[in-house]
């Protein structure tokens, strides 16, 4: 393996916690500077433009989630064999799955930007988005498209740097980048009065400028997942493995995100105050996620090392540290959120109705969210041991059959947000029981087998 990642990224040797925390920490930070940054572009169209722009800005979040989803379980397919590669010390098969990545992320990126330009009004109307908000709703999801490319190259990259450890350099960029987003939204928003346009140009430079950074990083690194930018090439071993691994996890993704859109649909029926609390709320509730996130992707990255180095005792111990470490971070966070839920939703608009609703969301959903992180662990360990369709399986009957079963079937007969938001904490509980099983007898079963 080469000195400067055993030096500098060891993930297979010392003690577990510090290991876990140096990578969990910083994807916790980006993560959540990426939201606060984000979050920028829903205060300035509630503070500056209106609720009717934050509700066209909302109701395309779960839109976004469903094509940002495809890839980010796709770059999955990346980290995990390059980390796999890494920890069995297999420089040349690193080289190839580095390049394949990249060229691939070109390709599927602008790929992904025509189908969304055109499809973006058909899939709000079938939404059921109101007629007071499709107009600059598509306006914002176009732009957004427009710059998708660059969101796939900053996440395979990213997922590239995660390999081997680094998460430090990403929340550099983000930092950078995050500035540039505000500063952006102050010019073409509050200077220029271009309303949700304005916030959606802001966005789509800023992940262009995160993207080129990242491709810069790559170029300059000088460990073994240094990218070649005139190596336009795609192995086809590499990309069948990162597929493999990728594809279930995207459809995992997928899965998540078109729930959800089902979800927004019954959201939207329920008027522009409703979904405008449900953005304020959402982008609240993000902050646990994110812990969550953090943490699962620490154990596929080390996880995925140590499982290539054939260090089988140290693999379990990962799993299990994760969830605690995780579990009790998000649990702080949860309570903070509810404590300060008022204060919190203020930043985002000052009308009273808005506000009492959302705080349905954050009392039912936002609360009880670092139990996603049992579920979320579990199932980043099943794609570190090469077995990611459990966890789509899982995914489809517990997220997408039962939400869809309460949209259609509950929904209809009491028309309340409340009842849309229970469905989101029991449709995590049938996901924890189903993973944490499949864990237990396949998981542990292959691990023990193998020591």
């Amino acid at each position: 393996m080469n000195k400067k990642i055993e030096k500098s990224y060891n993930l297979l040797e010392g003690p577990l916690i510090p290991a876990i925390m140096m990578f969990a920490v910083p994807m916790i930070l980006t993560s959540s500077l990426q939201q606060l940054f984000n979050a920028a572009d829903i205060v300035v169209c509630g503070k500056f433009v209106g609720s009717i722009a934050l509700a066209a800005v909302g109701a395309n979040s779960q839109i976004v989630n469903l094509f940002v989803n495809s890839f980010l379980g796709l770059s999955v397919g990346t980290n995990v064999m390059i980390a796999n590669y890494i920890g069995a010390g297999k420089k040349e098969k690193i080289h190839n799955v580095v390049q394949t990545s990249m060229t691939f992320a070109y390709f599927f990126g602008i790929a992904l930007m025509i189908i969304g330009l055109m499809i973006s009004r058909n899939i709000l109307m079938f939404l059921g988005t109101p007629d007071e908000i499709i107009d600059p709703a598509t306006t914002y999801l176009k732009i957004l498209f427009i710059g998708i490319p660059f969101v796939v190259v900053y996440n395979f990259g990213a997922a590239i740097l995660r390999s081997i450890g680094d998460t430090k350099r990403p929340l550099i960029i983000l930092c950078l980048t995050g500035i540039l987003n505000i500063v952006l939204n102050v010019i073409f928003v509050v200077k220029f009065r271009l309303g949700v346009t304005g916030v959606a140009i802001a966005t789509a430079v800023s992940n262009a400028v995160s993207s080129i950074f990242v491709v810069i990083l790559l170029i300059k690194e000088r460990s073994e997942v240094r990218y070649n930018i005139k190596e336009l090439i795609i192995v086809k071993d590499s990309l069948i493995k990162v597929m493999r691994i990728g594809i279930p996890s995207a459809i995992s993704g997928i899965v998540f995100s078109i729930s959800n859109l089902c979800v927004q649909s019954a959201i939207n029926s329920l008027g522009t105050n409703t979904i405008a609390a449900n953005t304020a709320a959402l982008n609240i509730e993000s902050f646990p996620v994110f812990v969550s996130n953090s943490f699962s992707q620490a154990c596929i990255t080390i996880l995925s090392q140590n499982f290539g180095a054939q260090k089988f005792d140290r693999c379990k111990k990962i799993v299990n540290l994760c969830i605690i470490l995780g579990t009790s971070i998000c649990f702080v966070l949860s309570v903070l959120i509810k404590v300060f839920d008022n204060q919190v939703l203020l930043i985002f608009t000052n009308e009273k109705e808005v506000i009492d609703i959302a705080k349905i969301r954050i009392n039912i959903v936002a609360f009880p969210s670092f139990i996603q992180v049992i579920y979320d662990t579990y199932g980043s360990a099943l794609r570190a041991l090469k077995h990611p369709y459990i966890q789509t399986v899982a995914v489809f009957f517990g997220i997408i059959v039962f939400r869809l079963l309460w949209v259609f079937i509950v929904f209809p007969f009491y028309r309340t947000f409340t009842i849309i938001c229970i469905v989101y904490p029991i449709s995590w509980l049938i996901l924890i029981i189903f993973l944490f099983f499949a864990y237990k007898k396949i998981g542990i079963k292959m691990l023990q087998n193998n020591s």
